[in-house]
């Protein structure tokens, strides 16, 4: 019971590895800060509260789009990015829980509201 009222606490994510903020995934990637292959965890709604806090300042949010742009344009990023993709989807349990994912998702109205709208324009 306990641990229930904790989890809804949860609404954020971290890398699993390093413990620096991360956007919500179900799915694993590259760790913008780390580089490594990591599933994103959750983090209280304090530090939730904060990362807004922060992004809500003007230089702040150049800084990162800056840097997350000349992050896409690494071609050692990408090609680490491609490696760890083409390793994890050999994995038919990971294919598997992906898949599953991707047909619960398209079970949703709203979900699926929102692709057509994006798709006419």
């Amino acid at each position: 019971m306990e641990q229930n009222k904790q989890n809804k606490k949860m609404t954020s994510c971290v890398c699993a590895k390093c413990q620096k903020p991360w956007r919500k995934s179900n799915s694993p990637a590259v760790c913008p800060v780390c580089n490594q292959v990591s599933f994103a965890i959750a983090v209280p709604e304090e530090s939730v509260a904060a990362m807004k806090k922060q992004w809500q300042d003007p230089e702040y949010r150049a800084k990162m789009r800056a840097a997350r742009k000349k992050q896409g344009q690494d071609l050692g990023y990408q090609t680490r990015l491609s490696a760890a993709m083409k390793k994890l989807w050999k994995d038919p349990e990971y294919q598997a829980k992906m898949s599953a994912a991707r047909k619960e998702r398209w079970q949703d109205p709203e979900y699926r509201a929102k692709v057509s709208a994006a798709h006419s324009k």
